[in-house]
């Protein structure tokens, strides 16, 4: 009775290893895995501190103090850095760039497409415009705290902000 439990033992075995190697052959035979079609690419979504596309309104509050500005250009291929700093209003040259800066703002915070200037906010920014030979290629704001977030997207410079000096408001004189 041992004999024929380990002999149909042995014939289930034999079975299931047969069955086991034909799945896994015809399994390697099927075609690669195509994509499923409910897959959509990932695409960047808009930034709305800045744009090539959109032109930003300078709000009134982001001109109403004086101060400036500490640019920081990298370029890219040499790993040179230059800074620049800019009164709010003027501008400067660094070599076929020609940059502006627009707008200053203590703590910048975006809420329903609106730019806001919020004091309890610590992150400075700068409302700039460049030009590259003559052309715009960006207007918006550099950040202090997120460089890397937002701002120019150029494949041979990265421009950041690393700080504002924004002097105190003058009084009105009776």
């Amino acid at each position: 009775m041992t004999t024929s439990l380990t002999s149909k033992t042995h014939s289930i075995a034999l079975i299931s290893i047969v069955l086991c190697l034909s799945l896994f052959i015809t399994g390697c035979e099927q075609k690669q895995a195509e994509q499923i079609q409910w897959q959509l690419p990932l695409a960047a979504p808009e930034d709305p501190h800045g744009s090539q596309q959109q032109i930003i309104s300078i709000p009134e509050w982001a001109v109403a103090r004086q101060g400036e500005a500490k640019i920081v250009w990298l370029e890219k291929n040499t790993t040179h850095r230059f800074t620049t700093t800019l009164a709010l209003g003027g501008g400067t040259h660094l070599k076929n760039w020609d940059i502006q800066l627009l707008g200053l703002a203590s703590g910048l915070r975006v809420q329903n497409n609106t730019f806001i200037n919020d004091e309890n906010v610590d992150n400075a920014a700068a409302l700039v415009e460049l030009h590259q030979d003559g052309i715009l290629i960006y207007r918006g704001w550099l950040y202090e705290q997120f460089p890397e977030l937002f701002g120019m997207d150029n494949p041979e410079w990265k421009v950041w902000l690393k700080g504002i000096t924004l002097r105190p408001a003058e009084k009105e004189e009776q």
